[in-house]
């Protein structure tokens, strides 16, 4: 029997085996329903305390980019916490899935999506806390190891070690798009320096 909404909620935080095991014949589309409402929850809950100008620690990734208690920071916070939630959904999908398989992962590309969804579920709901949101963001990823150990069928180091694999994978294309977004910016300011050419507005 399909698990409804709460079901899921109440139980990757209480029981999270059970249920990763309770999902493993679900398709994409229950986790992709659940991640996106709650991402929407998470969203406007991040927006929130951008607005305030507590400064957003979400696992979804809301900035109040210094407009705090104007709309600008609730737009940018809302928009910023929905595009960085999806972006970080697909990654972490990917990298997981070839960590898993480079473990010996059992799952198909929907099992390493279910983790990433599921593995999420403390850290949309109370990750928008700012100081505390560290605690659920490192509980999230104990139900990582959690849901591709179940998933993909590894026994626990393999699932670590299929985790600490996607992470430096992450970590990585992290790195990569930051070095290029710096050289991006510093080529637009080398090219407003120079004499009759102005910047881009």
């Amino acid at each position: 029997m399909a698990l409804s909404l709460t079901d899921k909620l109440v139980g990757f935080i209480v029981r999270p085996v059970e249920t990763f095991r309770a999902v493993r014949d679900e398709e994409l589309a229950p986790p992709a329903i659940y991640y996106l409402v709650l991402l929407i929850i998470n969203a406007i809950l991040t927006a929130i305390v951008a607005y305030l100008g507590f400064g957003a620690a979400s696992a979804a990734g809301g900035y109040n980019l210094g407009l705090a208690g104007s709309a600008g920071a609730f737009v940018a916070g809302l928009i910023g916490a929905f595009i960085f939630g999806i972006i970080g959904l697909i990654l972490w999908s990917i990298f997981l899935h070839i960590g898993a398989k480079v473990m010996g992962g059992r799952g198909d590309f929907a099992d390493s999506f279910k983790s990433a969804v599921y593995a999420q579920t403390p850290a949309l709901l109370l990750g928008w806390i700012p100081i505390i949101s560290i605690i659920f963001t490192l509980w999230a990823i104990v139900l990582l190891f959690l849901g591709v150990r179940e998933l993909h069928e590894l026994d626990t180091m393999r699932a670590v070690i299929a985790v600490i694999i996607a992470v430096v994978l992450y970590i990585i294309v992290i790195v990569i798009l930051a070095l290029l977004g710096l050289a991006l910016l510093g080529g637009i300011a080398g090219l407003a320096s120079v004499p009759g050419v102005t910047s881009p507005t």
